[in-house]
């Protein structure tokens, strides 16, 4: 085990609330970002980024770069959403979510 992985063995499992509110945290920031631009709408859907928070929540565990997190989403937004180019942002968002889990959520994985 590097310096950088954490050691899944000392990390603090979340109950079902606290998983939730995680997750609910970590989609805000997502919408927030909106880099497709839909979240504007009262109307719009809410879970629109959803596909990305898992990976993410799954990847800040993990102990990954805020650079590693921009290629992730930066991936995702030109191959899954057609993006025709890396939306604004992207690096910003990445380290303000990155920053979110140390603040918050250090040390905690899901349990399962």
């Amino acid at each position: 085990m590097n310096a950088r992985t954490p050691d899944r063995r000392a990390m603090t499992l979340l109950s079902k609330e606290q998983s939730r509110a995680r997750w609910a945290e970590l989609r805000g920031l997502l919408n927030e970002w909106d880099p497709i631009g839909v979240m504007s709408a009262p109307e719009g859907p809410r879970d629109e980024y959803d596909c990305l928070a898992g990976p993410v929540m799954r990847m800040l565990e993990a102990g990954v770069s805020s650079g590693q997190i921009a290629d992730f989403l930066r991936q995702e937004m030109t191959e899954h959403f057609g993006l025709p180019s890396e939306p604004d942002g992207v690096r910003a968002v990445a380290r303000r979510i990155r920053k979110w889990f140390q603040q918050r959520w250090a040390g905690t994985m899901m349990a399962g």
